[in-house]
């Protein structure tokens, strides 16, 4: 699985980063193919993180994390990420059980944020994690 994580994350960045330069915020409330896009770009990038950390985890017998949140602490305990990272991989773990699940309305204002941040933790973590999944 990691390695294909590792390929999916990287695509998926570049796409993030194409869509930045083209989707605005009215796309995103007007154009549901470019929420479509948007969203479930957003939702895999995130769910490849979670993917990658729990798989990190195991392999170090970390323990069973009882939330993906948790993963990226005890990545942060053991110090294969900063705590700084923690918290803001923590950030995607939680974008991507609001859209996943759609359990709290969707704030496109967040939505759009997430779109045009800078992504340089999520790259970072996927460099962390092929390191780590291929041991070196």
């Amino acid at each position: 699985m990691g390695e294909a994580q590792l390929d999916l994350l990287e695509r998926l960045l570049d796409r993030l980063d194409e869509y930045a330069r083209s989707t605005s915020r009215a796309d995103l409330e007007n154009d549901l193919d470019a929420w479509l896009r948007v969203s479930r770009a957003l939702e895999l990038v995130a769910q490849c993180c979670v993917d990658l950390a729990m798989e990190i985890v195991a392999r170090r017998r970390l323990g069973a994390p009882e939330t993906y949140r948790e993963a990226f602490t005890r990545l942060a305990q053991t110090g294969v990420i900063t705590p700084d990272q923690a918290r803001e991989l923590q950030g995607w773990a939680g974008l991507r059980n609001v859209l996943a699940h759609m359990y709290t309305e969707l704030d496109l204002d967040q939505l759009y944020a997430a779109v045009v941040e800078d992504r340089t933790t999520v790259r970072e973590f996927g460099r962390i994690a092929a390191r780590e999944l291929r041991g070196e």
